[in-house]
This record gives C-alpha cells, structure tokens and sequence, in this order.
C-alpha cells in the first residue's frame, strides 16, 4: 500500500527561493538559504518530505561530481514521489528553467512530467502590485511565464515565503493530493534506475 507521506522533490536554480520554500513547507528552517549543499532531506511531524535537489547544470562541476549527484538524487527519490516542484522567482527573469525541466525528463523519464507543479517564490510582489498571481500571468511581459506554466500542465502555486501562512501550505498540499489521486499514485522510480542505467558499462 501507498505510504500516506508526501514526498516533494525541490528544484529550481540558485537564489529562486528553493531552500525558503523548502522552510516554509517544513514551517521551520530545515534548509540553509543561499548555501550550495550537496544533496540533503529533511521531514517534519505532518509526514512531509522534502528533497532538495542540487544544481545539476552548475557549470564548475566536473563528470565525476555530476553523477554522484545523479546517483543520489535518485537513491533520496527512490521511495517514489508526491510532486516535484520548480521554484521561479516572480520578480526575476527566467534564466535555464526550461533547462532543468528537460533535464529532470531525461534523467527521471518522460512520466515525471505529470507531478511537475511551478511553484512561484516572492508572491508579496503581488502584494506591493495589487493583484492576484492569475492577473500577474495573464500581463503581457509574463508570456515566458505563461508558457512554463503551460508547459507543466497548468499546474502551479504561489508562495509568499516572508508571510508563513498556514492556508498557503494547506492549498498546496491539496493540489499535491488532487495531482497524487489524477495520476493514481506516486511518481515511482523504477523508470529512473532504468534510465540511469542505460548506456552506463558494467
């Protein structure tokens, strides 16, 4: 049977929020913000995990250091998945999103696509503009937003991580359950140990 914990794979580039939003999930500082760990987890009471991912496209690491991240990454995933969420900034623009987001199909397989959710960081922007994240996308100057979005299905959510609310966790946890009861399960990993091991020599 499906373990009730979720369990929420944290991507995204270099000062996009992640390990804040990873805080704000756990509501505590479970993460160092702004400081390049390798690879680590962390749980809090409520069944909640999460991974944070490492900055696989950092172009100082060497092969050697990519694919023991790799390896890791998948040992930490291999209980299966609840959502794997790309944190954007709101208030910066796009950088190598679209990168690691292809790199997350190749590595995890084409079926991970169905838990990516867009989790946007810095939400009290919208507070300073006075509008609703809807608005924010619909704005013309957002297209690249709208199309990542897009991209994933329409799936995202917005976080203000300076206000830790109780309801922004709550909502997304229930879009993380109502992702979990559409695709009928966890994203497993037995589709990742064989893409990892494709073209590796014994």
């Amino acid at each position: 049977p499906d373990d009730p914990e979720i369990r929420i794979l944290l991507m995204g580039r270099k000062g996009s929020g992640k390990s804040s939003s990873g805080n704000t999930i756990l509501r505590e500082r479970k993460f160092t913000v702004q400081k390049q760990k390798n690879n680590h987890e962390a749980q809090d009471e409520s069944e909640v995990a999460v991974i944070d991912c490492p900055d696989l496209l950092d172009p100082d690491l060497n092969e050697e250091q990519l694919e023991e991240m790799k390896e890791q990454l998948v040992s930490r995933c291999s209980a299966g998945l609840s959502a794997v969420l790309l944190t954007v900034p709101l208030e910066k623009p796009l950088q190598n999103e679209e990168e690691i987001l292809d790199y997350m199909k190749c590595l995890f397989g084409p079926e991970v696509q169905k838990y990516i959710m867009i989790l946007f960081t810095h939400g009290d922007e919208l507070d300073v503009l006075d509008q609703t994240i809807h608005e924010y996308l619909k704005h013309k100057d957002h297209e690249d937003l709208q199309r990542l979005v897009t991209e994933c299905g329409g799936k995202f959510h917005c976080f203000n991580n300076k206000r830790k609310s109780a309801n922004q966790i709550q909502e997304l946890q229930q879009k993380i359950e109502g992702m979990m009861m559409e695709n009928g399960r966890k994203f497993m990993m037995e589709q990742m140990r064989r893409n990892s091991s494709k073209g590796t020599s014994p």
